[in-house]
């Protein structure tokens, strides 16, 4: 089941219950339903996804200097120094770890 098939199965939960005129306990008892499921994807529901942005990142390779260290400062303030011998791939996966 992927993220959209979730979010419309937990929708569709959270109204049943609502429907149901049984409080929230007693609705997740008789349903088989964990009751902190019941809450963290009501709570999710609550409050809209997150709006995923890109940010280019942009290297800017001279001939004429050799780096030790390649530096990123994300938008969120986090800054990271990794070794200018990473390859691209080691770099992208700590980039990936990091956001």
């Amino acid at each position: 089941m992927n993220q959209e098939q979730k979010r419309a199965h937990w929708v569709s939960i959270v109204e049943q219950q609502k429907q149901s005129q049984l409080s929230i306990k007693q609705f997740c008892t008789d349903s088989g339903i964990s009751y902190q499921t019941f809450y963290y994807w009501s709570k999710r529901l609550r409050v809209p996804d997150a709006m995923q942005t890109l940010h280019p990142i942009i290297v800017d390779e001279h001939e004429y200097t050799q780096a030790l260290s390649v530096n990123i400062t994300f938008t969120n303030g986090i800054r990271a120094e990794f070794p200018a011998t990473l390859s691209q791939a080691q770099i992208r996966h700590w980039v990936a770890a990091l956001l």
